[in-house]
């Protein structure tokens, strides 16, 4: 029987928006030690438009850093490592470069519904782009829902509604709407439809949308009302996530075969990195991380052993400060900044900012500025993550309170 190779060396690389992050780890004496650190720009966009450049460049650094070859003369990785040295035993990638899963939700309750499905939806890499809601007041006619959603052509439309055994003919009818909207889209590019509501009316949600629509009826959100259950919905949009979006990377093809794994969401490998702290002493306050990406913002918290995940992939300090100032105010962030700033100006930095992402800060109101966007930014995604945190197992941070 073969024995399995030991793994010496691993070396991580974390796909970003921007920036992409080598990490080389090497074992001595049976313990993991660090031993270099590349970084280097992401190459997604034109004009390279290959994700293998900038991993390349990000470990042709560790080499200048450490001395350890770790690429061939074709510039692919050597694994595993050879008896001289050269090469890492094992490569994990991560990412977070793909565009995020476009959602359009839809329920009844914006207070029970819609709020669990929308942060399940905020689980992942995924923005929610509409809302469909069928209470007094906020419902909209039926050729406006249909207008929405080929307004925003969304990737995955999300249906939840009704506790298992409850409501029926409101449920059926957003299902009828997005079933809709959808047969008027090019066939091939018509959304998912994930039904997260009333288990009982699976089968009918199937027969009114199946000839128009790819259906995947998912666990209810809202089983019951003392009961919030994402993990289903999140799973699906995660997959899609994968599937669609990290495996379609421009060069991707490439780097996957170097990888011991599939490509994982950046998230996903936070969310274990924080649930493994928690373990270490199991504390009963729990723990929270916070992973400020460019253009993603990560919530994770552990409390009694459960993880919660909270993605906000339209928010970074990149790419969320000038959305977060059009939609909360110039206030939202220039609060945070020691001299006064006018909307104006900010804005006008914020966009600089976008045009050249992988700048740093020339003068020290660009910094005082970046700065303030990191704050609001982790305020505006703490607010989204809280409510799904169980009663009591956290307080909230005073300076980041609604």
């Amino acid at each position: 029987m073969a024995q399995e190779q030991p793994i010496g060396s691993i070396l991580v690389v974390d796909c970003g928006s921007v920036l992409t992050k080598a990490v080389l780890l090497s074992q001595v004496d049976g313990v993991y030690h660090f031993v270099a650190r590349g970084q280097a720009l992401t190459t997604v966009e034109p004009p390279w438009r290959d994700v293998t450049l900038g991993i390349q460049h990000a470990i042709e650094q560790i080499e200048d850093i450490t001395g350890w070859p770790l690429l061939d003369e074709h510039h692919e990785l050597i694994t595993p490592q050879q008896p001289d040295g050269s090469g890492a035993d094992a490569l994990l990638i991560i990412g977070s470069a793909a565009p995020p899963v476009r959602v359009v939700v839809g329920g009844l309750v914006p207070e029970l519904s819609l709020s669990n499905l929308t942060r399940a939806v905020y689980g992942t890499y995924s923005v929610v782009v509409g809302t469909l809601a069928q209470a007094p007041g906020l419902r909209l006619s039926e050729e406006e829902q249909v207008q929405l959603i080929l307004d925003h052509r969304p990737d995955v439309i999300c249906i939840a509604g009704g506790t298992d055994g409850g409501a029926t003919l409101p449920v059926l009818e957003l299902v009828q709407t997005a079933t809709l909207a959808c047969s008027m889209m090019e066939e091939g590019k018509r959304p998912r439809l994930l039904f997260a509501g009333n288990t009982r009316l699976r089968e009918r949600v199937v027969k009114i949308a199946g000839g128009q629509v790819d259906v995947h009826p998912v666990d209810n959100v809202l089983p019951d009302l003392g009961t919030e259950n994402p993990g289903s919905v999140q799973a699906e949009l995660d997959g899609l996530y994968r599937e669609q979006r990290l495996a379609n990377l421009p060069g991707g093809e490439l780097v996957a075969k170097w990888s011991v794994l599939p490509l994982l969401p950046t998230a996903t490998a936070f969310g274990r990195l924080i649930h493994y702290l928690w373990y270490l002493d199991e504390s009963p306050k729990g723990t929270l991380g916070i992973d400020l990406g460019a253009a993603n913002t990560t919530v994770a918290t552990v409390f009694d052993g459960r993880l919660s995940l909270t993605v906000r992939s339209d928010l970074g300090f990149v790419y969320g400060g000038r959305e977060l100032l059009e939609k909360r105010g110039a206030e939202a962030i220039t609060r945070w900044l020691p001299t006064d700033m006018s909307a104006d100006e900010a804005l006008g930095m914020l966009l600089n900012r976008e045009i050249h992402p992988g700048s740093v800060p020339e003068t020290v109101e660009e910094l005082w500025l970046e700065q303030a966007v990191a704050r609001a930014v982790i305020q505006e995604a703490l607010q989204t993550a809280r409510p799904g945190w169980r009663p009591n197992d956290a307080q909230p941070y005073p300076h980041l309170s609604p």
